[in-house]
């Protein structure tokens, strides 16, 4: 499956705050993603869907968070996120608030149904992320509702719990984190929809007033226009795979799959347009060595075999013969002439 759909990079807003606090090193999840520091600096304002969960799910990785969608729900800002941020906190009601929101969506990412519904004594909020692997968008699924939930409460009170809560992806092996959280049941891997039931009387309840400035409307189909434009430049697709090639050199494992999934792209797409550039994957990879290669060899500290794992070769003669291949010289050779 592959999810085609963009997304404003400022959903990942509070990942260097997060990486502050935990320690670790936020580029390796960036680059991963195929992202570069315009992205960490918000210079890159949207982005592919895939590439930001990507960012989030190495990001949970890297810190052992297997709860990361609840870590950054928490450290967000609603006036970083546009609109979708800014509606949630302005209605007089509950119900306005969450019918702005959702009417602001598509300002924020693209494939994307949010809808609310009554039935009875219940009230409804539904999200689907069409396209997205369920696995792969639980990190979305999860943030998205317990960002809806701490902004709701923020207005409604801090008691304020749903009835019950619904996502379509399997559970993670520690359920405690959420369960907390959302203080009510919660059911994993259910329907095609992340779902919150709540009290259809709360719809009608007078929220706390905010103090932040009324959303700007007048901007809704230029910022909705941006997110359906959206597509990812030859440039950008050549920059974008080198620094994901960079990032699955220290795992051992480059793939052209998994690098154009973490894109939005099919295996097929991503080699029809590097074919259309006169390049392919393998040839970025083998420049992509090389060049690291020449940097990890002026460093004294570093076997042979040690430069090797760093390029991602399981042995060292592989990458010997490689190299050879590249300078005419083996690696011992040229290493002589760098210190």
């Amino acid at each position: 499956m592959t999810d085609r759909a963009a997304i404003r990079s400022s959903v990942l807003h509070m990942l260097p705050l997060v990486f502050d606090q935990r320690g670790g090193a936020l580029s390796l999840a960036y680059r991963r993603a195929g992202l570069d520091q315009s992205a960490i600096e918000g210079r890159k304002p949207i982005i592919a869907r895939a590439q930001a969960l990507t960012a989030l799910s190495v990001s949970g990785r890297l810190l052992g968070d297997e709860a990361i969608s609840l870590t950054c729900a928490l450290a967000a800002d609603p006036a970083r996120l546009g609109l979708i941020g800014r509606t949630l906190i302005a209605g007089a009601t509950l119900r306005q608030c969450l019918e702005a929101h959702a009417r602001a969506l598509p300002t924020f990412q693209g494939e994307t149904d949010i809808r609310l519904a009554v039935r009875g004594e219940d009230a409804f909020l539904s999200l689907h992320l069409t396209g997205a692997d369920p696995e792969m968008a639980r990190f979305l699924y999860e943030g998205a509702f317990a960002f809806n939930i701490a902004t709701i409460r923020s207005v409604m009170g801090a008691s304020w719990t749903p009835r019950f809560v619904q996502m379509p992806h399997r559970a993670p092996h520690k359920t405690a984190p959420f369960e907390e959280f959302f203080g009510s049941p919660i059911r994993f891997g259910a329907g095609a929809s992340a779902v919150i039931k709540f009290p259809a009387s709360d719809l009608d309840a007078r929220v706390k007033p905010s103090t932040s400035a009324e959303p700007e409307w007048k901007s809704f189909e230029r910022e909705k226009g941006e997110i359906d434009a959206f597509a990812l430049g030859d440039d950008q697709l050549v920059e974008a795979l080198e620094n994901i090639i960079d990032v699955m050199m220290m795992t051992g494992k480059i793939s052209l799959p998994a690098a154009a999934s973490a894109l939005g792209l099919s295996t097929r797409n991503a080699q029809r347009r590097l074919s259309r550039l006169g390049t392919s994957f393998e040839e970025l990879t083998e420049g992509r060595r090389r060049k690291r290669a020449i940097e990890l060899l002026g460093d004294s500290s570093l076997r042979i075999a040690e430069v090797a794992l760093a390029l991602g070769y399981s042995d060292s003669a592989h990458f010997i013969r490689a190299f050879g291949k590249w300078f005419g010289a083996p690696p011992s050779m040229l290493r002589s002439s760098l210190l």
